[in-house]
Order: structure tokens, then C-alpha cells, then sequence
């Protein structure tokens, strides 16, 4: 029997009074209703269309499970470990959202280092910011494709990848032991690559020589566009000359220089240690005109605790030179090691060399860092 219910809305369709169910080929044609399903076992319902479903109360309430399989055997073996995953799980927890998880994790990581926490903000911001489900999404919807699919779109070195690989492990690591996710349900654990080996390639080191580090120093001089030409110069000068990095020059203060001994004190923050440079001759010089040019109007002296320099660092001045000069790309650091090989090849002993350089190791370092400008000098 059909009824036809076009007289009544003004349009021509019938619905018929019986419909033909769901085929085994097709189980989930229909929309699935439980007054549909009959209890066949401890927890198991078996649906008209064949399908088998679980249910178990949690906290006395109905927690339901679609087995999606029409044979009993296997019905009742993924029933048995639905329940063990949800037994491993805290209900009030399983709704959390990726969002509140990292929100979470940076509240376990308040207790580390700065430098630790600003790489945790940053690899955060960038997760937020790329993560293309969003960060509503359900951390238990969360599949390892997902997670294969966004660090495959991760373009930089290994030992980045390293730390957004991490990252997705330690989440997942919180939400195990949280119970947010049973520990069968770790999307980590598949993860396609993991890890990926973060050697890098043997880089031969820059070191500038004597005329390109002269001609660098006059060239940051000459720059008339930056009005701290003249002590972004001297800055580069005494860090080539003094044998010292940005870290050591820039905290400098006239307290630490002894005239009358020709020495002066560095401190390393690094290693958290002091050592004993020399006033070496090519940096005297300079030295004096810097004294001299601190003094105020009346002729007096710079205050011991007032800094050699007022800037910070002359990267940006250094790289402009190197430019501009056709230079390769020079740092900072560079400057110190053009300094370590210039007293080297004067024949200065490696131990003493090591010793002004604020080192314990007897130049162990120094002869490992600096192997390829040390061979090219000792070859004929």
C-alpha cells in the first residue's frame, strides 16, 4: 500500500509503507537507531541490518560503540577491547581538544629554563598556527596520517624537525599518562618518521684575512648612512684584534682594563668563567683612542663601571661591509677565529692561545675546531 501525500503538500512523491532493509553488502545504508538493536550478549546488540554494537555504563551512564562488523566472533573480540581502552581512559577527560592539551603541556614546562621555555613558545605558535584541523579538534580524533602529513610539510634541518617530532611525542606522552587516550590509541607510535638524523655536512670555516678584515673595519668606518658607523668599526676592531666575541666585548667596562700590566679581564657566560687577555699590540692603539674619546668635557676619565661600548652587537654592520666589500659572509665569531689562526701562525705556543681564549683543555678545542686553517698552514 503506498499513500500519496501530494494532495496535501501540492507536491508529487509517495512513501511506501514498507522498505526494503539494508543487504550485508551494504550494512550502513540506513542511519542506525537503537529501538533497531537487540541484546544478543553481556553488553553486545545486534542492529536488524545485521551490524553488532557495544555498550557499558560509565559512571552510570550509557557509552555506546559501533563495532561496524556483521560477524559475531569479531564483534565480541573488538567489544573486549573497546572496553579495555575505555577503562584505560578518563570519560570526563576523552573530550579534551588539542588546544587545552598544549595549554596543558606549557604549564608542565613553566619549570625549565628560559631559553627551554622560548623554543617550547615558538614551536607552540607555530602548531597553532599550521595545524590545519584546527585546535577544537578532539585529541583522541587525532590520527598518526594527520601528524605524517603535517611534518612531511616541514621545510627546515633535521634538528628542527627533531623538535616539532618531539613535541607531537611529548603530547601524546601527557595525554596517555593524563588518560585522555588509552595507550593502545597513541598516534606517535605510527608515525612514519619519527626522527630524522641531524648530522650536518662538514662545513670548511670562513676565516678572513688580514686585508679583508682591514678593509671590512675601514668599510663599516665609511658608511656615512649609519649614524654608528664609527663605533659599530671600533666594535668589529677590538673583537678581531682583542681575539673576543659579541658575548664577551659588549659587557666590557673600563673597570676590567689593567694599564699598568697590559692585561685585561673577559668573562665567558658560557662557561661562567674569567680569564686574562693581553693588551696585544695591534689592539693598544685602539684601546687608547677609545680611553681618551670617553672622557668628558672637563677631561675626566670614564667611570669604572661605565661600558667600553654602547652597543650590543655589529652583525648587521659586519654582514652590510661583507657585502658591499664582495666578501664571503663573515660573523662575529669568525672574527674571533681570525684572530686565534693570525697567532698561530706567528708561532705562538696553542696552550697560550687556549688559555687567553678563557680555556682549561691545553688547546685540545682549538687544535679540533681550527684543524683545516692549521693543516693548510703547516703544508709547504
Amino acid at each position: 500500500m503506498a499513500f500519496d501525500y501530494g494532495s496535501i503538500f501540492g507536491m508529487s512523491f509517495q512513501l511506501t509503507e514498507t522498505a526494503e532493509l539494508p543487504t550485508k553488502e551494504s550494512p550502513r545504508k540506513y542511519a542506525t537507531t537503537r529501538s533497531q538493536l537487540s541484546l544478543v550478549g553481556n553488553g553486545l546488540y545486534r542492529h536488524v541490518n545485521g551490524t553488532y554494537h557495544a555498550c557499558k555504563y560509565v559512571k552510570g551512564k550509557p557509552k555506546w560503540k559501533a563495532l561496524e562488523t556483521n560477524d559475531r566472533k569479531l564483534a565480541e573480540r573488538k567489544q573486549r577491547e573497546w572496553i579495555a581502552k575505555l577503562d584505560e581512559t578518563n570519560i570526563e577527560l576523552a573530550r579534551m581538544t588539542l588546544g587545552t592539551l598544549l595549554d596543558t603541556y606549557t604549564e608542565t614546562r613553566k619549570g625549565k629554563g628560559d631559553k627551554t621555555q622560548k623554543d617550547d613558545k615558538w614551536l607552540k605558535d607555530t602548531v597553532t598556527s599550521t595545524w590545519e584541523h584546527g585546535m577544537d579538534i578532539r585529541v583522541s580524533d587525532i590520527r598518526a596520517s594527520m601528524l605524517d602529513i603535517w611534518l612531511a610539510k616541514l621545510n627546515c634541518k633535521n634538528s628542527t624537525y627533531n623538535k616539532f617530532s618531539g613535541l607531537w611525542g611529548r603530547l601524546f606522552k601527557l595525554a596517555v599518562r593524563d588518560r585522555i587516550i588509552s595507550k593502545h590509541e597513541n598516534p606517535f607510535d605510527n608515525v612514519e618518521t619519527p626522527w630524522k638524523n641531524p648530522k650536518k655536512t662538514a662545513k670548511k670555516r670562513q676565516i678572513p684575512t688580514v686585508d679583508q678584515f682591514t678593509a671590512i673595519v675601514q668599510s663599516i668606518r665609511n658608511e656615512h648612512l649609519n649614524r654608528g658607523a664609527a663605533e659599530s668599526s671600533d666594535f668589529i676592531a677590538f673583537e678581531g684584534l682583542a681575539g673576543l666575541g659579541q658575548a664577551e666585548v659588549a659587557p666590557m667596562t673600563w673597570s676590567r682594563i689593567n694599564w699598568a700590566d697590559g692585561k685585561f679581564g673577559a668573562w665567558r657566560a658560557k662557561t661562567k668563567t674569567w680569564f686574562t687577555v693581553p693588551i696585544f699590540p695591534e689592539l693598544r692603539p685602539l684601546l687608547d683612542r677609545l680611553y681618551q674619546s670617553a672622557h668628558d668635557a672637563n677631561g675626566n676619565p670614564p667611570k669604572p663601571d661605565a661600558r667600553i661600548f654602547s652597543i650590543l652587537d655589529a652583525r648587521k654592520a659586519l654582514a652590510n661591509a661583507c657585502k658591499r666589500l664582495g666578501f664571503p659572509l663573515f660573523t662575529q665569531r669568525e672574527l674571533r677565529s681570525f684572530h686565534i689562526a693570525k697567532l698561530y701562525r706567528a708561532g705562538i705556543d696553542i696552550k697560550r692561545i687556549a688559555k687567553w681564549q678563557g680555556h682549561q683543555d691545553g688547546g685540545k678545542l682549538l687544535l679540533q675546531t681550527y684543524t683545516e686553517v692549521f693543516c693548510d698552514d703547516d703544508n709547504p
